[in-house]
């Protein structure tokens, strides 16, 4: 013996409705910018599937200081290298994840 199933509502959609392709759109613009914030690429570097216990970087400070550091955590305010040193995050301009 079969049951009868409680009928599906099916909403009815009325208009054109562009919000798909308008945030594809804007996904496709935020990866082109060059002005990624500091704080969002260290996050991409600690977060990144290549990141085990340590990362190999290069730093570009504000000051105009290239260096390459291997850093293996943060707290809220700098870096911590595998030297022990801390780097503090609001002086770095950019930084950039080496293999």
């Amino acid at each position: 013996m079969k049951k009868k199933l409680p009928s599906i509502f099916k909403g009815i959609v009325k208009g054109n409705s562009q919000n798909q392709k308008q945030s594809i759109v804007s996904n496709v613009e935020d990866i082109n910018d060059e002005s990624i914030d500091v704080n969002t690429k260290i996050k991409d570097i600690f977060s990144s599937p290549n990141y085990v216990y340590k990362a190999n970087v290069r730093i570009l400070t504000s000051n105009g200081d290239d260096i390459k550091k291997t850093i293996i955590g943060r707290t809220n305010n700098s870096l911590i290298t595998i030297d022990d040193e801390l780097i503090d995050v609001s002086s770095i301009s950019q930084i950039d994840f080496l293999d």
